[in-house]
């Protein structure tokens, strides 16, 4: 497939999803942003599987060089996952969401907010281990940790996007952890 003819496709996949997503907002009752729960952490042992985050050029979708980015290592069998990100907007607000393009949907995996260098962990439990996975800015995002997602706004250069949909066959395995 020619690389015009792929850009233009990925771009009009992108605002499926988004325009699925963006749809009215319901009122919400408030939802507290939960810490880390640092006892949620993958045990040891084969298994772990790990998905790298970028920030992203809006208009080329490249990885931006020097920009944030991410590591999720997760365990399929028992769902035990840690996030670590870093390169954020300090003291910000974010979520870590599951995105489907078709049918378009997301759910809320985790959140939390980063420390004032820009940092952020989380850790918790998840079982499907499949599609996309972004971080995007707490504010952006309505719905409640396990529920589905509504996108609010859509400010992209504020985002952490998957290096590749997970269970995805390409030239990039999802690596095991060591």
């Amino acid at each position: 497939m020619p690389q015009s003819v792929r850009k233009i496709t990925l771009g009009i996949c992108r605002v499926a999803v988004l325009l699925a997503l963006a749809g009215p907002v319901l009122a919400l009752p408030t939802q507290a942003w939960a810490a880390p729960d640092k006892n949620a952490q993958p045990a040891g042992g084969s298994g772990k599987k790990k998905l790298l985050l970028f920030a992203k050029d809006p208009a080329t979708w490249h990885i931006v060089k020097g920009g944030g980015s991410g590591k999720l290592v997760y365990r399929e069998a028992n769902g035990a996952f840690t996030l670590t990100a870093a390169g954020l907007q300090p003291r910000a607000r974010y979520a870590l969401v599951r995105v489907v393009e078709t049918p378009a949907g997301a759910q809320i995996v985790a959140k939390g907010t980063s420390d004032p260098s820009g940092k952020l962990e989380l850790a918790g439990v998840w079982h499907n281990w499949s599609k996309k996975f972004w971080l995007v800015a707490g504010e952006d995002v309505a719905g409640a940790v396990g529920g589905a997602a509504s996108l609010k706004a859509w400010r992209p250069a504020r985002y952490l996007f998957e290096e590749k949909p997970l269970g995805v066959p390409c030239d990039c395995p999802e690596p095991e952890e060591p």
